[in-house]
């Protein structure tokens, strides 16, 4: 009896201990770099049958473990695969897991612009990824050089770092920046209006090592899932220490004079938390010869997340404060016909590594719009954006299948902006009319500096220079964005969100006018009537434009628009998300577009009106034009994705929506209200995506409507409704463990809808921009590479009436890394390898005669220049 009840007990605690065995798991939660979960991810324990897939909130289980040491092995394509080992013993573990992405597979998870997150494949939009190392490759110089390598995306960004101009598949750049294209930062705009003049939303992001990746959307539900970007998005997504790790770099010229540093470092800190810090400082004169340090400032960046069992919260900050050089119009001579013109140098003044800046052109003087007092400015501050940005984001699942996201952040906005223009070229006596009529000026023409002899170039050449001079006193906005979604059973999704923003726009113009040599080298010298001119400036203002250029825009907008969108799996295959944005604006403020007075103002306080004094424009005492306007628009987009199977799908899409005006770039009339409120894109597309055996390839078919109205550029006025259709091709391929290819090419024909130019092509729009870049891995560890980027475009039209031709260009930029020891790498970087002339701006048709040819005033994209950096990665 005593041993049947001995038995019995020891069979009782071994079911209780194997009851306690059965009930272990290794649990826990996927996340991407970015913090947000990712379904479907296969987590297995490896050398055992035992393993889960992660459900739509990125948690997965895997239970009925006994005590022992395991690998926890998660794999999910699009994403670099993750191990772990872990010892189970006697209790449950807990193991959260971060995925790296590799933004080349088409299961990469897609955050920007969809009304839910999901894979490539599984989205009905034309989205494209660049991480790191693709970033590197393409190795940009500013934003603008680094938006080039997105299909669809057309960038002028041949004017310096920053007030790029961006067109999307045809979608015009009539008024300049990107009227239609929302540039972000995280997931939220960097200014509410791509198209401010002199406040473009890329004059405040700079490129650096704290970018974790790139995503652009083109097209689609941009229409819907952000203000004023109906023709796409492109969004800067920083790192955040998920994973520990970080760099180190310093970069000089070899054949211009540039230093600089930059530096990342992130790390989980235990307890949920992880932070990230980074940024640049640098000094040089930029890759053309200016004759002065034109590049000087820098950024940091840092944020901090604390992730939870269903969710997490970061806070991040960004102080900025960067001078760049920025390059406008500038002479050049003009051969041959306006069907086949060749743009070349003239003499003493080469126009890839030339620019009209000048170390004796470092001051410009006028009038200050906001007080009416003396305003003197340094032409070195160049673009000087100034920012302090704090922000924060969060993201939770909450109970039956709800989820609650937001974003915030205030960015405190300032500088300058300030660059030569040229604004007439031709003979010294040319010019010196010119002047002389548009001022009344008296004396003889000498060199403003030295001994102020007769003013005689070695090539006979002289310019007018118009010094767009201005003072961003306030650029500061406010974005929120709160969204919850709920879903309902297992294949639908409704998502309810509202954005928020104000939007400070006071920018004042206080323009001055020169006359200037046509000489390279930074040291071109000044002119002055004497006796009449003051150090090269011969007039307060722009006389030759009719002093049109004081102003003074000082406006607040007020955005809040609600949106909802649904996403519902109609089949297995068959994916349908629809989503509309009810946009509601209001304006208010006042616009000062030209002087209050014209007339003698001692400006040197001597109590003498001098020459120069006689006619001074001023903008003081008139609140001038009062804004006082609201609109409303609505916006839509419906899409249909259907996958074949893990590596095919194809989908289409229909889209409308609307981009307001920066106040800056519309007409008012005397009851506050805007001439045009908004310009209406439609869209529709149909894309197909194939998984390869060695890579993927997307193309997707476009046709796209604009309307657009009349607006103001400068002291005139652009504008014209606008259709376009093509085709856009990407592939990223990998033909071995060493060799690589990523490509991409657009089609558009584009055709002005209206007025007088009906029929003719957009000015600057190419029908086929391409971007072909291989890379070469080598080494016993592949620590050495090579990479070639091809960008290349076809010709295009100087203006509407397309009267003169841009040539097609294609360059090249070459980049070399050697792998020194672990970690630390020589990085040899040469942009534009062949000193490319590649013309992207003209203005007008021509200036004149200079010989057998003509003069001109145009932009190319800078020539040859190259930096050795030296990088420790750990």
């Amino acid at each position: 009896m005593r041993t049947f009840k001995l038995k019995g007990i020891l069979l009782f605690a071994m079911l209780l201990s194997i009851g306690s065995v059965m009930a272990q798991s290794i649990s826990g939660n996927v996340k991407d770099e970015a913090g947000v979960p990712i379904p479907g991810v296969n987590v297995i324990l490896e050398g055992t049958s035992k393993g889960s897939v992660t459900d739509f909130d990125g948690n997965y289980t895997v239970s009925g473990l006994e005590d022992g040491t395991y690998t926890v092995s998660a794999t999910f394509i699009g994403y670099a695969s993750f191990s772990k080992t872990v010892t189970v013993s006697g209790a449950d573990v807990t193991v959260n897991i971060i995925m790296a992405e590799d933004a080349q597979s088409l299961d990469q998870v897609v955050v920007t612009g969809v009304v839910n997150p999901k894979s490539k494949i599984e989205s009905s939009v034309s989205v494209s990824s660049m991480d790191v190392e693709l970033i590197e490759q393409a190795s940009p110089r500013s934003a603008g050089e680094l938006f080039r390598n997105v299909p669809g995306i057309r960038a002028e960004s041949s004017g310096g770092e920053g007030n790029a101009n961006f067109n999307v598949r045809g979608v015009p750049i009539s008024s300049g920046g990107s009227r239609y294209f929302q540039i972000q930062e995280d997931g939220l705009p960097l200014n509410l209006f791509g198209d401010t003049s002199f406040g473009n939303a890329d004059n405040f992001l700079r490129i650096d090592t704290n970018i974790g990746r790139v995503e652009a959307i083109r097209g689609g539900s941009a229409s819907t899932q952000t203000s004023n970007g109906p023709a796409g998005i492109i969004n800067m997504i920083s790192k955040t220490g998920a994973t520990e790790g970080g760099s180190v770099g310093t970069t000089f010229g070899l054949d211009y004079q540039t230093s600089r540093l930059d530096f990342e470092y992130g790390t989980p800190l235990g307890n949920g938390l992880s932070y990230h810090i980074g940024g640049f400082v640098r000094a040089g004169e930029g890759p053309r010869e200016i004759g002065y340090q034109g590049n000087k400032g820098g950024q940091f960046k840092a944020n901090l997340t604390k992730r939870f069992e269903s969710g997490y919260v970061r806070a991040y900050v960004k102080l900025l404060n960067d001078k760049s050089v920025m390059y406008l119009p500038m002479p050049m001579l003009l051969e041959g016909s306006n069907d086949d013109p060749t743009f070349s140098n003239l003499p003493g003044f080469d126009i890839t590594s030339d620019a009209v800046h000048s170390t004796h052109l470092q001051q410009s003087a006028g009038t200050s719009p906001f007080s009416g007092e003396n305003h003197v400015n340094d032409v070195r501050n160049g673009n000087n954006p100034v920012s302090k940005a704090l922000g924060a984001e969060f993201s939770f699942s909450l109970p039956n299948d709800w989820k609650l996201m937001g974003k915030a952040r205030y960015s405190n906005n300032s500088g300058e902006w300030v660059s030569p223009f040229t604004a007439a070229v031709g003979t010294v006596s040319e010019m010196e009319t010119l002047a002389r009529d548009a001022v009344g000026a008296t004396g003889n023409l000498v060199y403003a500096d030295g001994d102020r002899e007769a003013f005689n170039p070695s090539n006979g050449l002289a310019q007018v220079i118009h010094m767009f001079d201005v003072t961003v006193d306030d650029l500061s906005n406010f974005f929120g964005d709160v969204k919850v979604t709920k879903k309902i059973g297992d294949n639908v999704g409704v998502t309810a969100g509202l954005f928020t923003a104000t939007q400070n726009t006071k920018i004042g113009w206080q323009w001055s006018s020169f006359l200037s040599e046509v000489k390279g080298g930074g040291d071109a010298r000044l002119a002055d009537f004497d006796g009449f001119s003051r150090n090269g400036q011969f007039s307060y203002g722009t006389p030759i434009w009719g002093n049109c250029c004081q102003r003074k825009y000082n406006t607040v907008h007020n955005v809040n628009s609600p949106y909802v969108g649904v996403d519902a799996d109609i089949t297995e295959k068959l994916n349908f998300d629809g989503s509309v944005r009810f946009e509601n604006v209001n304006v208010n403020g006042n616009i000062q577009a030209g002087p209050t007075s014209q007339g003698n103002y001692d400006y040197d306080g001597n109590g003498t009106i001098e020459g120069i004094e006689q006619v001074v424009p001023v903008i003081t005492g008139n609140a001038g034009q009062v804004i006082d306007d609201s609109y409303n628009f609505v916006s839509y987009s419906l899409g249909l994705n259907y996958k074949f199977n893990n590596d095919m799908a194809v989908f289409g899409r229909y889209s409308s929506g609307a981009s307001g005006r920066a106040a800056d770039r519309n007409n008012y009339g005397l009851n506050g209200k805007a001439d045009v409120q908004f310009d209406e894109v439609s869209q529709l597309e149909v894309g197909f995506k194939k998984r390869l055996n060695n890579g993927v390839v997307n193309v997707t078919a476009f046709r796209s409507n604009t309307d657009e109205g009349l607006s103001n550029e400068l002291n005139r006025s652009v504008g014209n409704p606008f259709k376009a259709m093509g085709v856009e091709a990407e592939t990223a391929l990998a033909f071995t463990d060493n060799l690589s290819f990523n490509g991409s090419f657009t089609w558009t024909k584009a055709e002005i809808d209206g007025g007088d130019n009906k029929g003719n092509t957009p000015r600057r729009q190419a029908d086929l921009v391409y971007n072909l870049s291989p890379a070469y891995n080598f080494g016993e560890e592949s620590q050495h590479s090579v990479a070639l980027s091809v960008l290349g475009t076809t010709k295009s039209y100087a203006q509407d009436d397309n009267d003169l031709v841009m040539p097609g260009y294609a360059y090249f930029n070459l980049i070399g890394r050697a792998g020194l020891t672990k970690g630390l790498s020589l990085v040899l970087s040469v942009n534009n390898l062949f000193d490319t002339v590649g013309i992207t701006e003209v203005e007008g048709n021509g200036d004149g005669a200079f010989g057998d040819a003509r003069l001109v005033r145009a932009r190319s994209i800078s020539g040859r220049s190259t930096t050795l950096s030296l990088q420790y990665k750990f």
